[in-house]
């Protein structure tokens, strides 16, 4: 059986397992689905025959688990200390966590530690290291409790309302591109709204 570290390296994601299985489970914690409203039996019924939305078989079900389970051990394994960002951003430690305090870098909780994801930062052939053009403005527009999976997925997918001529771009491609962080702000602010 391939363990989950082997399949991170193979990937290109060095991080021991038991440090992926620490964020994996607090990531886990984070990611409660939202319950719905209970439907009266007649509601169900008349949702069943007109909706035209057939129930998931289990086996669709366990499908589903599965793939957001890799979502957030890929997350996991993503993931940046406070110490790899100090580096990152030529910075000392404790500066990391200012920025952090002042809502300039995207982090959630392992533990009693921060875990940063690396969507936010750039490369040094992105020109330069350093966090994401504007990542300030876009954090505050996030809905409070946004999954830290969601926010990876929002920031990193292709989007028809941000496109550069005729090619959608992510928010972070927008926002590394010189494009408007207003655009990308109003997109945040409905994370989660999105079907």
């Amino acid at each position: 059986m391939t363990t989950v570290e082997a399949v991170l390296r193979r990937n290109g994601i060095d991080i021991p397992e038991p440090i992926i299985a620490e964020q994996l489970d607090a990531l886990l914690r984070t990611g409660e689905p939202r319950r719905g409203v209970d439907l009266s039996a007649a509601d169900e019924q008349f949702l069943a025959t007109y909706s035209g939305v057939q129930e998931a078989t289990p086996e669709q079900l366990r499908t589903l688990r599965a793939r957001s389970v890799a979502q957030v051990a890929a997350e996991a394994g993503r993931a940046l200390t406070r110490g790899q960002v100090a580096d990152l951003l030529g910075v000392d430690a404790s500066r990391v966590s200012h920025q952090v305090a002042q809502g300039r870098l995207f982090v959630y909780s392992v533990g009693n530690r921060p875990a940063f994801p690396d969507w936010q930062f750039q490369c040094a052939d992105e020109s330069g290291s350093g966090g994401l053009p504007h990542l300030a403005e876009v954090i505050a527009a996030f809905p409070t409790g946004s999954h830290p999976v969601t926010v990876r997925s929002f920031m990193t997918t292709p989007d028809d309302d941000l496109a550069v001529g005729g090619r959608p771009l992510s928010p972070r491609e927008w926002l590394l591109s010189g494009g408007a962080p207003a655009v990308v702000v109003e997109l945040a602010r409905t994370l989660g709204e999105q079907v």
